[in-house]
């Protein structure tokens, strides 16, 4: 568990930045729902590497499981989360974004 390694960084920034350009809208109900108005996210900083909400888990065949924390336009961070998957080839793949 723990930060995002470093080679495993720019692949998780492709694809936070695919979710906040609304390139993955089958996974925006979360956002549009939260809070009163629904929020939006904005550039994740660099700050989630080592966010102690963010996870890291490495699995016995190569590939790992990633949880980390979503910035809004009024929350840094907000209590929204994706999470997803980094494949042996280092592509990261959201699978989720949920409230805690």
């Amino acid at each position: 568990m723990g930060g995002i390694p470093e080679r495993d960084r720019e692949a998780v920034r492709r694809a936070l930045d695919e979710l906040v350009a609304g390139q993955r809208p089958e996974l925006m109900a979360w956002v549009h729902e939260y809070g009163e108005d629904g929020t939006k996210l904005v550039v994740q900083p660099d700050e989630l590497w080592e966010h102690p909400r963010t996870e890291h888990v490495p699995r016995d065949d190569g590939t790992a499981y990633i949880v980390v924390p979503l910035w809004t336009r009024a929350e840094s961070p907000s209590d929204l989360s994706a999470e997803g998957e980094v494949s042996t080839s280092g592509q990261v793949q959201i699978t989720d974004v949920h409230v805690l």
